[in-house]
């Protein structure tokens, strides 16, 4: 063996994350990018030795008495399933990996990584109970409903403390301190579940916060918010009367690990004390009541005077099976400053931030006692300059919060147990004139890293994949939601149609396995799923619901996510682990084909001068979906080895490709339409060819079709949410690529650039300038098309383990790049005109093949690279 070199493997993560709490996986998988190479030369990985430990010291000087991989001799850096002894409860391990380069050359030791195993038993709580605030019903009322405050008092030996750990499930939403410290930085906290079938704990660290007062008395203290959980606002989609709806309530375990191997744990019970906070009344969509005059000070502290305080009580356990919540934390990402401050009325103040976000205010103000401030937030001003937030689904002014002064020289208000969406904020009752500094938004969503960005040398491009982004991450709340204003559900089709165009901006595995599990709670034994998951039973068949399932379309997304985790980032176990689910769901389905054809659903939602379903009907688009299903799920069985369950797959697709030519392809004008006639149709046309359900031999006329549609329309899309996505790339793969370019840049009705001629700074929900939501991500399936066809990137194999360049470069573009930093390591490619051509550069990390293709005239030349800068010149 040769000797060792100083470059060593770098970035290592267990289940995507760097160092995590909590982990609840048995076989928990390592990731990793391999050393560099030394001298310039062939990078990469041969093989690998993996080792974990019990300790720190055995880890480094090599006693892995867990596990030892051995030499593997394999180029995979990501997706190692551990495999050594059982991993105990709350226990940390330690783990390092070398490698060995293609030369032979062996790496030293990565610095160890870490990995604590979450609370696997139910015993593992220790009698912990769930807690709640003991509120008689006749003080209930839909206008008060206080926020519980809960606190616990207690000693700790004093001795030296090794580690602590917090285990807290707070329903639905909670603030924990500890000794007057804020435990963590998650807000709204846990995410929402289907809380009958899952409960999520989070695991904070609490060792520093107790190693300053160990010995001393301690306090563990608690507030409460509704959230999901409790939700007090009727609305159209149940949630007001899910069957889990409860006051809030809490679960609670403190674990202290001292040097000398002994342990303590603090746990909710009703030795507790509980009390009302100064949040008077709180809703995910109504907004918050505070009254700071109920503010109780220092109640956060031991030395705090508790004794008017009430014993908590046992509450019933919500019903789901705990996990802990592996998935990025909500946090306050940014703070944002006003752009302007009107006035359009007496004792109305106005806000513009400038661009759209999601999240709350926080204000600073100073006034007498007991004057009343009234926040309303909103994307939209009506005509008299006003913040409009009208809407029909929930009962109630939505996005409203109200604060109560106490008298105080300087208070400060921000809501914790709500999030809106807005650009503006309108502020009523203010004691004085508002000053801009007095004002931020505070930007709250999921707490993913950004890993791509797409440029070029058109600004209004740039400003569409931009805005993309923004409304990408301003309905990201746990899951992936339609609107952060109107609705906050998790609408399956809005995520799935953008689940690439997350994938190349943002780091989504951990929010998406998350997300799927909420399938998994949703689907019904039947296979059935809703529509919005999770649900409060809304969209069930039989449920009291303007929309019920089957709407595969929409449930494609139980088949789309799994396959963009697997294609972005080489997860197979997700395949695996929902293969079941999909297969039956495609029964469920099967039960609802009527001659090759499904019926109902939603069909192109939101097509130009459509208020919803499509003129031609909703089953031409269902239909195609199903064969799209089909498709994905003949893909994953591959990918699985289920040969055997291909012909049934194969019996399915060919029904349901012939039901579709049968009953919506049309031999006389060679073009596809719905089951209502109508004129000519865009979209059942570009699902029929992107799907390939148009017969061959007349896929040039049914393409033809559709440019001559395009061009009569002044060279403008009339495509809904699902034919937009398939639109562009469709164009580009037949050599279309300027057209394609001249539809999305449009600044005309309907357009992307017109919607950034109208202010936009996301994305609007539907074509028109009035449309209800300014910041809905589901027509964002553009930037997948900015990604994959202008830069010319994405994934070859799965995981990245080769890379795809080939860009389509429109006339109207001197430049295009983007940059994207993935499992295996960061990958850019870039191309410029020259005088004589076009000029491609490629950057690929160690041990990824890229497949470079050159534009000529005529077509490519196709080259195939390692590990470097690359630079090649095209005609």
């Amino acid at each position: 063996m040769k000797p060792e070199h100083a470059a060593r493997p770098d970035q290592l993560r267990t289940e995507y994350c760097t160092d995590p709490l909590g982990v609840e996986d048995a076989r928990p998988r390592f990731s990793w990018l391999p050393a560099h190479p030394r001298g310039g030369g062939v990078g990469g990985q041969r093989a690998y030795q993996v080792r974990v430990a019990s300790t720190r010291t055995d880890c480094l000087s090599g006693g892995a008495d867990i596990w030892d991989s051995g030499k593997v001799v394999s180029s995979q850096t990501d997706q190692i399933a551990f495999a050594g002894t059982e991993l105990g409860s709350a226990h940390r391990y330690y783990w390092s990996v070398r490698t060995w380069d293609p030369a032979g050359d062996v790496s030293a030791w990565a610095a160890p990584a870490t990995f604590e195993m979450g609370l696997l038993t139910p015993g593992e709580w220790r009698c912990a109970q769930w807690i709640t605030r003991n509120l008689p019903a006749d003080e209930l009322s839909a206008d008060a409903l206080p926020a519980p405050l809960l606190r616990k008092t207690f000693r700790l030996p004093d001795r030296p403390i090794d580690r602590a750990r917090l285990y807290i499930s707070a329903l639905g939403y909670g603030v924990a301190h500890l000794d007057g410290h804020r435990i963590g930085t998650n807000l709204l906290d846990p995410a929402p579940t289907n809380y009958a079938e899952t409960v999520l704990y989070t695991v904070h660290d609490a060792t520093e916060t107790l190693r300053r007062g160990a010995g001393g008395s301690h306090v563990l203290a608690v507030e409460l918010g509704r959230g999901r959980y409790g939700e007090p606002a009727s609305n159209v989609w149940f949630w007001h009367k899910a069957p889990w709806w409860d006051n809030p309530k809490l679960l609670a375990l403190l674990r202290v690990w001292f040097a000398d191997g002994t342990v303590a744990n603090i746990v909710s019970d009703p030795s507790w004390r509980a009390a009302d906070g100064p949040t008077r009344f709180d809703s995910l969509f109504l907004g918050e009541q505070y009254d700071a005059r109920l503010r109780r000070t220092g109640w956060e502290l031991s030395d705090y005077d508790d004794t008017a305080w009430q014993p908590a009580v046992a509450s019933a356990p919500p019903g789901g099976a705990l996990r802990s919540q592996q998935q990025e934390p909500i946090r306050a990402v940014a703070e944002t400053e006003p752009v302007g401050v009107s006035e359009p009325q007496d004792g109305v103040q106005v806000v513009d931030f400038g661009r759209q976000l999601a999240g709350h205010a926080r204000l600073t103000v100073s006034g007498r006692r007991g004057v009343c401030l009234s926040i309303r937030y909103g994307e939209r001003l009506d005509a008299d300059g006003l913040v409009d937030i009208s809407q029909n689904h929930i009962d109630g002014d939505i996005q409203t919060d109200t604060y109560v002064l106490a008298g105080e020289d300087e208070e400060v208000f921000a809501p914790q147990f709500s999030y809106k969406g807005f650009q503006y904020m309108q502020i009523e009752g203010h004691p004085g004139k508002l000053r801009p500094e007095d004002v931020r938004a505070v930007e709250l969503h999921t707490d993913v890293a950004s890993t791509g960005d797409f440029a070029c040398d058109d600004e209004l491009v740039n400003r569409i994949h931009q805005g993309c982004r923004r409304a990408i991450l301003s309905n990201l709340h746990g899951l992936p939601t339609d609107t952060p204003t109107y609705e906050k559900n998790g609408w399956t089709a809005d995520a799935h149609l953008t689940a690439n165009v997350a994938s190349y901006n943002f780091f989504m595995p951990r929010v998406y396995t998350k997300w799927l599990q909420d399938f998994t709670d949703a689907q019904l034994p039947s296979g059935e799923l809703p529509p919005i998951v999770p649900t409060s039973g809304w969209g069930y068949r039989g449920s009291d619901a303007s929309i019920t399932a089957p709407v595969p379309a929409w449930d494609a997304a139980y088949f789309e996510i799994p396959w963009t985790m697997y294609r972005h980032y080489g997860d197979e176990r997700i395949l695996a682990r929902h293969y079941d689910g999909q297969r039956r769901y495609l029964d469920f389905l099967s039960t609802a084909i009527d001659g090759g054809v499904v019926y109902g659903g939603l069909g192109d939602f939101l097509a130009p001068g459509a208020n919803g379903r499509p003129p031609e009907g909703p089953a031409v688009h269902e239909t195609a979906y199903t064969y799209r299903i089909v498709t994905l799920l003949k893909q994953i069985a591959a990918v699985l080895g289920h040969d055997q369950d291909l012909p049934a797959y194969d019996e399915i697709g060919r029904l349901v490709r012939d039901g579709f030519t049968a009953t919506f392809f049309d031999q006389a004008s060679v073009a596809c339409h719905g089951e209502v006639a109508t004129e000519y149709r865009q979209s059942p046309n570009v699902l029929g060819l992107a799907f390939d359900l148009v017969p061959h031999d007349q896929r040039s006329a049914v393409l033809d079709g559709l440019v001559a549609d395009i061009r009569a329309r002044g060279n403008h899309l009339d495509t809904g949410v699902l034919g937009t996505k398939y639109l562009f790339p469709l164009l580009s793969d037949n050599g279309l690529v300027d057209l394609a370019y001249v539809v999305a840049t449009q600044r005309t009705y309907p357009g992307y650039g017109y919607w950034i001629d109208q202010g936009a700074t996301a994305l609007f929900e539907a074509w028109h300038a009035d449309a209800r939501s300014r910041n809905h991500h589901f027509y964002g399936t553009v930037d997948q098309w900015f990604y994959e066809d202008i830069a010319g990137i994405r994934p070859g194999a799965a995981g990245y383990a080769q890379v795809r360049i080939r860009p389509v470069p429109p006339a109207a573009l001197g430049w295009a790049k983007a940059s994207l930093t993935t499992v295996r390591g960061p990958i850019t490619a870039q191309w410029r005109r020259m005088t004589d051509g076009i000029e491609i550069t490629a950057d690929i990390p160690p041990g990824v093949t890229a497949e470079i293709h050159v534009p000529m005239h005529g077509g490519y030349d196709v080259h195939y690279r390692h590990d470097g800068t690359w630079t090649f010149r095209g005609e």
